[in-house]
């Protein structure tokens, strides 16, 4: 059967399924309930077919998410995915940054290229510097002036950690210009640090500068990348919502992007950590770069190991198959899903 033909014979039970969803539950009489029941075992059995025959297909993702709403409604008061903060950081969040890893690694690209300019580009022209980097970091520290003793660390790394704060929001809420805002942020930030790198490397005080960074910038940077992950999230279902409405896709899209954003809090807090008790301590140059080799290994374990089924699968949320071939609930009411 054509996908189209598919689509034809079933659409008219998903249109009455949306009906029943927007009602709000204390309006549901018996006999709606009874035949809300009805149709989502039936939309559901429609997506187990779809999943078989038309996994890549976009009416599959239109019942993914339908049946994750009904499934949502219909088991909320006795069965919810995550309910604490401990299940959302220990499965969702390192289960989401896989599936998602692809916007989270071009955001992680358009910064290196940006790093890359901005280091190149000093390194050859100085002066360049001046028009590169912000009033507040060339006010607040000088490279020609940089030293083990004469560095303000703690100074320093507040100045760069609040604005990777900053930028971290910026390429999130950026991913509504389409994702150009989210790119802009990115690129800046990268060309900023290769901008700095190349000034403090010129003036001989390249490992000074690294070993006040990298202890909490392995953390803090990957949390940026995954913020701009979240920004490129959004900005790609609104360019390409496929057979969706922009407002239905935008909205699933929005789902995945909040819960990446609020998965790189702890990170920042854990960044803040390292950067107020190793950064400013007087620890030889090596031990900061143990930290932040440590950091990275930690961080790469959890997003590659934490968070999987004993079959080596994600846990099921989002995308990912329940046992029963459906799929685990989104936290939205639904609209019209296809287009007219």
């Amino acid at each position: 059967m054509l996908v189209s033909q598919f689509q034809a014979r079933r659409v008219q039970s998903w249109r009455q399924l949306e009906e029943l969803l927007r009602q709000k539950s204390r309006e549901q009489t018996a006999q709606n309930f009874l035949q809300f029941v009805r149709l989502y075992r039936a939309v559901a059995s429609d997506l187990s077919y779809a999943q078989t025959f038309y996994p890549n297909e976009n009416v599959t993702e239109y019942l993914n998410g339908l049946v994750s709403l009904a499934h949502h409604r219909l088991y909320r008061r006795t069965s919810r995915s995550y309910t604490t903060v401990w299940d959302f950081y220990r499965r969702v969040f390192p289960s989401l940054f896989r599936r998602l890893a692809g916007y989270i690694l071009a955001a992680g690209l358009v910064s290196a290229l940006g790093g890359v300019y901005g280091y190149l580009l000093v390194l050859l022209q100085p002066i360049q510097a001046y028009h590169l980097l912000p009033p507040s970091f060339l006010h607040q520290f000088h490279p020609s002036q940089a030293g083990p003793h004469t560095v303000d660390a703690p100074l320093m790394s507040s100045v760069i950690m609040t604005h990777n704060i900053f930028v971290a929001l910026m390429a999130f809420v950026g991913g509504m210009s389409i994702g150009i805002y989210t790119g802009y942020a990115l690129w800046q930030n990268g060309m900023i640090l290769g901008v700095l790198a190349a000034l403090f490397q010129s003036s001989g005080h390249a490992t000074v500068f690294w070993s006040l960074i990298v202890p909490h910038g392995v953390t803090e940077l990957l949390a940026i990348f995954v913020a701009g992950g979240a920004g490129f999230r959004i900005a790609h279902k609104i360019i390409a919502p496929r057979q969706l409405t922009r407002a239905a896709a935008l909205r699933l899209g929005t789902v995945d992007a909040v819960q990446l954003m609020l998965g790189t809090v702890p990170m920042f807090v854990i960044a803040g950590t390292i950067e107020g008790f190793v950064t400013p301590s007087p620890l030889p140059e090596w031990t900061k770069f143990l930290v932040a080799v440590l950091s990275g290994m930690g961080w790469f374990i959890y997003f590659r190991f934490i968070g999987r089924k004993p079959s080596g699968q994600n846990f099921d949320f989002g995308r990912d198959r329940l046992v029963s071939g459906h799929k685990r609930p989104r936290q939205s009411e639904p609209r019209r899903f296809f287009r007219k």
